[in-house]
């Protein structure tokens, strides 16, 4: 069933079907939407045979091997209830992986070895080819079409990250979906102004991030947390212009977050593009907050890889990694679904207290309370088909440093 040797297959396309139509029924009496992607590679440095094996990057950028998937969470339009709404598996080594640069070299007769060149004509020919680009692109044109077939005024808005400020995404999510989009620009995106370096005395293009901004706020923070870290009285300074972009215009809002002591909390100012118009301080403040809802999948990532294994699959053949990697994202959209029950189960409390959860109900500590149970069950049963008695079980724990509670 996962490697798709059976007539009856469960693959990563059904699964992401299902995930979007589950999105659609739960979500469809809302009249605006936001779709946050992103892409999270699966990681396997160690690892040599496994079929298509590509290459991704670690935390510190080093090439490593591993594979690349796209993801997806949807919110309500009071940006609380969150769904795990489509999945994609890729890697750069399948055979119809053709890269922006190999497609540009193909288009300019760059490409020496000719057997490529006829592989690539074909595939262009047959529509058969896929990159970065076209699989992100059908990745949220899926999803935008299925929630507006269910209901066509709504409104949906996507959340990215720096990588998509191009005016090719910007365009695609205008013109083809006819959506808004919030992205994080590269701190390189150059503005529509310009001065003279003093060096060459020739008129250069000033960084968007160091341009003037028409508009300006700065409001208090009484209290705020990231990354772990707490922080009090802190001024955010809101800046907000307009862009020009392939002669197209797009709101751009820039966020510098200064503590107490006058210091930036980060190195470098927020730099968002939008194709959201800003008509007021509010509006160019609710751009900023919708960006900050981006961090909900980072969330879904970091649960997936540390309390679900997402990286330890075994298997080698590529239909069934891309399966197993797609089951896993289907089972964490479970665990979102019942967030309901596990704050206000009982049951389900008692569990995560059973995983030491200093009183905190959540995904991790109720799958880590199941699995203490799983351990608990395995125990009583192996005392059991081995006719262990009480005394032989006090020295196996004896063994385990365990003493009897007096």
């Amino acid at each position: 069933m996962i490697d798709g040797s059976l007539k009856s297959v469960l693959d990563d396309k059904k699964i992401s079907k299902a995930l979007i139509k589950n999105s659609v029924e739960k979500l469809n009496g809302n009249k605006r939407l936001f779709i946050i992607s992103d892409h999270c590679d699966s990681r396997k440095p160690y690892s040599k045979k496994l079929e298509n094996l590509g290459k991704v990057r670690d935390l510190n950028s080093n090439i490593i091997n591993g594979y690349t998937t796209l993801e997806s969470v949807t919110l309500d339009e009071n940006k609380k209830e969150l769904t795990l709404s489509s999945i994609s598996v890729q890697s750069n080594k399948e055979p119809n992986f053709i890269t922006k640069k190999e497609l540009a070299d193909y288009e300019n007769g760059k490409i020496k070895n000719t057997h490529r060149v006829k592989e690539i004509a074909q595939m262009i020919e047959d529509d058969n080819y896929q990159n970065i680009s076209t699989v992100l692109y059908k990745h949220l044109q899926d999803q935008s079409k299925a929630y507006k077939a269910a209901n066509p005024n709504v409104s949906i808005c996507h959340v990215h990250d720096r990588g998509c400020d191009s005016a090719e995404y910007l365009e695609f999510i205008t013109d083809t979906l006819h959506d808004d989009a919030v992205v994080r620009a590269k701190k390189s995106r150059n503005s529509n102004q310009t001065k003279i370096n003093p060096k060459t005395n020739r008129t250069i293009k000033v960084k968007l991030i160091e341009s003037k901004f028409k508009h300006q706020k700065v409001y208090l923070i009484d209290k705020m947390t990231m990354k772990g870290r707490h922080y009090s009285q802190v001024k955010c300074h809101i800046d907000w212009d307009t862009t020009i972009i392939n002669e197209k215009e797009y709101s751009v809002v820039r966020v510098a977050l200064i503590k107490r002591d006058g210091k930036p909390i980060h190195k470098e100012p927020m730099l968002l593009i939008s194709t959201l118009k800003i008509a007021n301080y509010l509006d160019a403040k609710e751009i900023y907050h919708i960006y900050l809802h981006r961090a909900k999948i980072e969330g879904v990532f970091k649960f997936l890889k540390d309390t679900l294994g997402w990286e330890e699959y075994q298997v080698r053949d590529w239909e069934s990694i891309k399966n197993i990697i797609a089951i896993c994202f289907f089972i964490g959209g479970y665990f979102y679904e019942i967030h309901s029950e596990l704050t206000e189960n009982e049951t389900v409390q008692m569990i995560c207290n059973l995983a030491r959860n200093k009183g905190k109900i959540t995904h991790h500590f109720f799958l880590e309370g199941l699995k203490l149970l799983l351990y608990a069950k395995h125990v009583e049963n192996f005392k059991k088909e081995n006719n262990i008695s009480s005394e032989m079980f006090k020295q196996m724990q004896a063994y385990a440093g365990i003493e009897e509670e007096i």
